[in-house]
Order: structure tokens, then C-alpha cells, then sequence
């Protein structure tokens, strides 16, 4: 798997763990795609870094390397929150922080 898609379903059971806390099988959703990330990709760190009205901006590092920062669309991102738990509930609070 490509490191831009495991990044990406990385932040999507990122934004599903922040939408409802207790689900489960989204924790071990986000579990599994930091372990690929970690192990794979070899991955020091990864997080979200920040999020304007269109993209979502995720900073990753290399083991001993600088760090690097991508974006991905907030529409595309959020939409396997709306498409689970609706419209109402795929407002991901802004403050909230999971991570795997």
C-alpha cells in the first residue's frame, strides 16, 4: 500500500474514532493502519496538524529524517464519517485528539 493511502485511511479512522470515541472497530481500524504506517513505511511520527474549510494537513516523519507535511481533502476525508453516522454526527470536533 502506498504511503499517500495509508495515510489517508489513517486519517479517515482518525476522524471515525473522533466521531464516536467508542467504536470499537474503528479504534482497531486506526490501530492497524498506524502499525502500517510504523512498520512498513517506517514512520517516526504522524498527526494532524491542522485543518482549514477544504483540506486537512497531516505532518509525517521518516525515521531520521525532516519532517514532511501533506494535505488531504476535508470532503473526501469526512465522507466515511457522514456516510456511517450521518450528517449530524460527521461534524469531527476540532479539539478532540486519537492517536494510535
Amino acid at each position: 500500500m502506498r504511503l499517500t493511502d495509508t495515510l489517508f485511511y489513517w486519517l479517515q479512522m482518525k476522524l471515525m474514532t473522533e466521531a464516536r470515541p467508542e467504536d470499537e472497530a474503528a479504534r482497531e481500524s486506526l490501530h492497524f493502519f498506524a502499525q502500517i504506517l510504523s512498520e512498513d513505511h517506517e514512520l517516526a511520527e504522524f498527526a494532524v496538524v491542522s485543518k482549514d474549510s477544504a483540506k486537512i494537513y497531516v505532518d509525517y516523519r521518516l525515521r531520521n529524517e525532516a519532517s514532511k507535511t501533506v494535505w488531504f481533502d476535508r470532503e473526501a476525508a469526512e465522507q466515511l464519517v457522514r456516510d456511517l453516522y450521518g450528517a449530524a454526527e460527521g461534524a469531527v470536533d476540532e479539539d478532540h485528539e486519537v492517536n494510535e
